[in-house]
């Protein structure tokens, strides 16, 4: 069996001043992680500022060459992330890409884009920024953290439905494919379609739950209405497993709630916690 590794991943500077993406990762930890086996990303928790167009530059990038040490290290073939923000990702699937030399599909399942640039930011949060880096643009010392560069035929964007005016001019000029909640609703073949048509088998799924609808589900930092349905998700979720290599997944962006479980995060953390049984 290949070796999987667990990372467990608080890192919260990235969505501003507050810390309840720290607080959201632990209480997910203590709800639903059991004796599940983690290892932990040291994370820092003083007040920060804005440097170098990014608040919190220093500790996240310090927090992201931990993690990258620890990858590096441990040399897996899948992974499993809880953050934290959305930035989390960028040591594993930059990870999991090069490992790959390329042949993975990576399905940014988010409301947000996460394209911007430290420059384009309107606010600074370094969580609106993580996909643009993975592609290969921002900041010189974050981007050294990265395994690789992305191409941005290997990205399709799910349930995206709050992007900035200069994402939508990147997602256009550069052809990513995006799929709307309402295609996902009508038909999650559609989802199973756009990864074929890239001709790899093997994903990565990078789950901000703001993808889903607050309506059911607000318990994330930066709701969005008109979001999927939680069974749709679970679906989805189920058909990718059974129709592909799910080499890597994270899991983003939760706010505490109260202590009863989530279904739907349950369904998320025993799928990424699952990924050990894969075989590739």
């Amino acid at each position: 069996m290949k070796k999987h590794l667990n990372i467990f991943f608080p890192q919260w500077q990235g969505g501003g001043q507050g810390k309840s993406t720290y607080e959201g990762a632990v209480a997910i930890k203590k709800q639903y992680l059991g004796r599940k086996a983690f290892r932990d990303i040291e994370v820092s928790l003083d007040d920060c500022s804005i440097e170098n167009n990014i608040f919190g530059y220093k500790p996240i990038v310090r927090q992201l060459e931990r993690c990258r040490n620890l990858v590096m290290q441990e040399q897996p073939a899948t992974i499993f992330t809880i953050g934290g923000g959305c930035d989390i990702d960028i040591v594993p699937v930059s990870y999991l890409n090069s490992r790959l030399k390329g042949d993975i599909t990576v399905l940014w399942l988010d409301a947000h884009g996460d394209l911007n640039t430290p420059e384009s930011s309107k606010t600074k949060a370094f969580h609106g920024m993580p996909l643009r880096a993975l592609l290969g643009e921002g900041d010189a010392r974050v981007l050294s953290q990265a395994f690789s560069v992305l191409l941005p035929s290997q990205v399709i964007l799910l349930g995206d439905r709050d992007l900035e005016e200069a994402e939508l001019h990147y997602i256009e000029e550069h052809h990513i494919k995006r799929l709307k909640v309402s295609d996902i609703e009508s038909d999650i073949n559609r989802v199973v379609e756009a990864i074929k048509s890239k001709g790899s088998a093997n994903i990565y799924l990078h789950i901000d739950l703001d993808v889903l609808d607050p309506r059911e589900f607000p318990f994330v930092q930066v709701p969005v209405p008109d979001g999927l349905k939680a069974a749709t998700l679970a679906r989805l979720l189920t058909v990718l497993r059974q129709q592909f290599h799910v080499l890597g997944l994270s899991l983003v962006e939760y706010q505490p709630a109260d202590k009863q479980q989530s279904e739907i995060l349950k369904n998320i953390v025993d799928m990424g916690s699952a990924l050990s049984a894969v075989t590739k």
